[in-house]
């Protein structure tokens, strides 16, 4: 097996990029700007939790459990 067998491929890798990109919105706004209650807070965090099951989903189908 050589290193290209295991290369995510580029959807994955955007997607995990745009995962990590609202993590860190999450963490600046919430630090600095808004609250927990707010729902732009509640909005990201949905969107985050999407995400990020998209990515194990297809991570899993990809790669076996």
């Amino acid at each position: 097996m050589s290193g290209k067998d295991h290369n995510m491929p580029k959807s994955q890798q955007t997607l995990l990029a745009i995962i990590i990109f609202v993590f860190l919105l999450e963490i600046i706004l919430t630090a600095f700007f808004i609250s927990f209650s707010s729902p732009i807070f509640k909005g990201l965090t949905i969107i985050h939790g999407i995400l990020i099951v998209v990515f194990l989903t297809r991570q899993i189908k990809r790669k076996g459990f």
